[in-house]
């Protein structure tokens, strides 16, 4: 509260707020002007716009489907380092693959009368051709090309470098460029359907590749998004804006970034595959190479060492062994059998021998059965009684002796041809047992060949597994990013925003004037309040004067006693402040002195206007001028001031006399100051004034003094001792706060008597922040109001 009571007695608000609205005009006007150049300023400035597009980097360590979870995965920690992949997206490599890919370099406008505006190149002309005669990456200084056409199918190119100056001027025919020889560096061909071509002015603008690649990388932005689990952690999602003139151009740079941002993650993930693949290549060859190598070196082992397989050649050796062991031994039972037939034969001569005792041979068992059987037939013939010498007997014996000798024959060839048998069959045997011992040595050897095989055909296995396994993974490499949102431009610019200027621009239309008007009170010193006078002065103010335009042009003559204005109102309100400070029980006329501090205060007004309303009560009234150094009140009188004789030659000369000198118009009596004299103070302070002022006190009932001001002259000084009461005039808006020092300094030290104030032109200019209107009515009597305000200048020194 006592805040609020300290501002409150500082300032107040209620006469403040009416002072700078008294200036809504300046405000309105600033105000108006500010808003015409922002709308201008955004009419033809630049607008930017930010293009938006979202996407998540795609974790390679969860690629494969069958890895094990690690500490990572467990707490779901990411192993994305998004630094890195700003890196990569703001690179100038991946970024130069974008901008020469969409030939971003090359600008396209059309041109206009203050403000060019920027096209993307699909939208250049509605039905056109353009190809490119040049790399557009080896573009290396600005270049400009400027085309005009219209429906006399010329089709006007102009060249410009990149200072602005005219290179080459062109001119083709049929709107097309393809059909001649030129050296620019593009064919243009423009498709006239309707054969009717509004006249247009483009313009194609070559910018430096690496230089608009630099420039590019530059407006790009990266920002990480939140995770909506954790906010205090980030998600693996990132933001990419770019700030651009034109929407769809910024739409389709973003779009294309992520696109060679994901083919080069491919490309990465696709390049490890195919050096794996490279890799297995080269490696087969080699080691199909030492494969043949080894596979020749088992052949050639097993031809030397003729071997089919060293478990089955066993296995047969074994066998073959174990047959001819078996035939060995029935060859050597066959010839155990013939020894003991041999002997049985060389010991039983006649006699039956042994059959079928397990001998293989055919031969010599039959010769035994037929043997036995001509035993037999001997021993019945002998048995019989025949004798030895019986023709009979002795014939056979003579065939058992060939018997007998066949049989021999045949059992010694058949043992020879058995030893012989027996011999191979022993040499085998020991053949069979060489090669048994031979079959662990050449298993080593022939495993140590099967083992470095069977090592390399896994390995060459394995990169052949390998190669399929790179070769299918770089056909369906996964992508590494997932695009959240495509590119996307916000509807409003980031550059310039409109609310944001027009807001600024009426705070800046509204606060420069109320800057300027409080600077300017600030420094303001004129009073022009009686609330002005009353902070810096004690001294009375009797009344106000309004400002009137017509004052300095309406004569005295015109003001009646049935006047209603507000000059004549308020010097009735003075007159009647007035009576309060004279002595009404003087029997002498009263002297009212009227003068101010500085020339230009409106003394005059005041004083005639007072004498004119004195006048209209019965009392005689003389309006007597004594400022003879600046008279005025001709003016009011619509004399010369030349023309009449005054109070300086009634005090000069003694040819005239009071009677011819008075102007009379009813009961006011007017003494012009008369021709100005050299010493004004010396005839104002002689006795001669005196003895004047004395007689007219006995005349009139009312002497108003016009006087010269007191500040700038001693004249007043030296009549102030006359007056009964004193007027001092102050003018609004004009005169200054000091002077009102020298009026006190005038009231403490009783020079004059009985000062007070009247304050003029009240109303004057509202440029000073007050507007002061009077208005008077009459109802149920006189009603006097005051409506304070501003403003009141007019010149009465002319």
């Amino acid at each position: 509260m006592e805040t609020l009571k300290k501002l409150d007695d500082s300032v107040d608000l209620k006469v403040l707020i009416p002072r700078y609205l008294s200036f809504w005009k300046f405000f309105v006007l600033n105000t108006l002007l500010s808003l015409v150049i922002i709308f201008t300023y955004l009419r033809y400035t630049e607008t930017l716009y930010v293009s938006n597009t979202k996407i998540e980097i795609i974790d390679k360590s969860q690629d494969s489907e069958m890895a094990l979870p690690t500490a990572m995965t467990i707490f779901n920690r990411s192993m994305i380092n998004l630094d890195n992949e700003i890196g990569r997206l703001s690179s100038f490599n991946l970024n130069r693959r974008v901008a020469s890919e969409l030939k971003s370099n090359i600008n396209f406008f059309n041109v206009g009368n203050i403000k060019d505006s920027q096209l993307p190149g699909e939208f250049f002309y509605d039905n056109f051709r353009l190809d490119f005669k040049i790399d557009t990456d080896t573009i290396s200084e600005i270049r400009i090309f400027e085309i005009s056409h219209n429906s006399t199918q010329k089709l006007n190119i102009k060249t410009f470098d990149q200072h602005g100056n005219e290179v080459n001027n062109l001119v083709f025919d049929n709107l097309s460029t393809y059909n001649s020889e030129h050296e620019l560096p593009f064919n243009l061909e423009i498709f006239d359907k309707n054969a009717n071509i509004k006249p247009t002015l483009k313009k194609i603008i070559f910018n430096p590749f690496v230089e608009y690649v630099d420039s590019i990388i530059r407006e790009l932005e990266f920002s990480q998004m939140r995770s909506s689990v954790n906010s205090g952690n980030g998600s693996d999602q990132l933001m990419v804006s770019l700030t651009h003139p034109n929407k769809f151009i910024a739409e389709q740079y973003l779009n294309t970034l992520v696109f060679e941002y994901d083919k080069d993650g491919i490309s990465d993930r696709q390049q490890e595959y195919k050096n794996t693949i490279d890799f297995v290549d080269v490696r087969s060859v080699y080691l199909s190479k030492q494969l043949d190598k080894i596979e020749n070196r088992k052949q050639k082992f097993k031809s030397d060492n003729r071997l089919a397989d060293i478990e089955s050649d066993a296995s047969l050796t074994i066998e073959k062994q174990y047959d001819y062991d078996s035939e060995l031994f029935k060859a050597q039972s066959e010839k155990d059998l013939l020894d003991l037939l041999l002997d049985e034969i060389n010991q039983s001569k006649f006699k039956l021998l042994p059959v079928n005792i397990g001998l293989n041979n055919a031969t010599i068992n039959e010769l035994l059965i037929q043997y036995n059987l001509l035993v037999k037939e001997r021993d019945r013939f002998l048995a019989t009684g025949a004798g030895p010498q019986n023709t009979f007997i002795i014939n056979i014996n003579s065939q058992l002796e060939r018997f007998y000798l066949n049989i021999k024959n045949t059992i010694n060839n058949y043992q020879a041809s058995l030893d012989i048998i027996i011999s191979n069959l022993n040499q085998k045997e020991t053949e069979f047992e060489d090669i048994f011992k031979d079959i662990p040595k050449n298993e080593k050897i022939l495993r140590s060949i099967e083992r470095e095989l069977e090592v390399k055909e896994a390995l060459f296995l394995l990169l052949l597994q390998k190669k399929e396994e790179a070769a299918i993974n770089y056909a369906v490499v996964k992508p590494t990013i997932k695009i959240i949102d495509y590119a996307r431009t916000d509807k409003n610019p980031i550059f310039p925003r409109k609310v944001y200027l027009f807001s600024i621009s009426l705070f800046i239309g509204l606060f420069i004037p109320f800057i300027i008007i409080s600077i300017w009170f600030f420094f303001d010193n004129k009073i022009h309040t009686a609330e002005d006078i009353s902070n810096i002065s004690d001294i009375s103010i009797i009344g106000e004067m309004p400002y009137s335009s017509d004052l300095n042009s309406r004569l005295l003559s015109d003001v009646t006693v049935s006047s209603r204005d507000n000059i004549l109102e308020s010097a009735r309100m003075m007159i009647a402040n007035l009576k309060y400070i004279m002595h009404e029980d003087k029997s002498e006329g009263k002297v009212i002195l009227v003068s101010s501090s500085i020339k230009g205060e409106g003394k005059t007004i005041i004083s005639t206007h007072i004498s004119k309303v004195l006048s209209f009560t019965n009392k005689k009234v003389l309006l007597l001028g004594a400022d003879l150094r600046n008279p005025q009140i001709h003016k009011y009188l619509g004399i010369e001031k030349e023309s009449v004789k005054g109070l300086s030659d009634l005090i000069y000369s003694d040819k005239y006399s009071l009677d011819d000198l008075l102007i009379k118009t009813d009961n006011l009596s007017v003494l012009l100051s008369g021709s100005i004299p050299p010493n004004p103070s010396e005839l104002l302070k002689s006795d001669r004034f005196k003895l004047i002022i004395d007689g007219l006190k006995k005349d009139y009932d009312y002497i108003v003094i016009d006087s010269a001001p007191c500040l700038l002259v001693s004249d007043t000084l030296q009549i102030a001792e006359y007056a009964d009461s004193s007027i001092f005039v102050v003018r609004s808006n004009y005169t200054q706060k000091n002077l009102l020092r020298f009026l006190n300094e005038l009231n403490t030290s009783n020079k004059i008597n009985k000062i007070c104030i009247a304050l003029n032109s009240v109303g004057n200019s509202s440029a000073y922040g007050y507007s002061y209107g009077y208005s008077y009515g009459y109802k149920y009597g006189y009603k006097y109001g005051y409506n304070y305000g501003y403003g009141y200048g007019y010149e009465e020194d002319k």
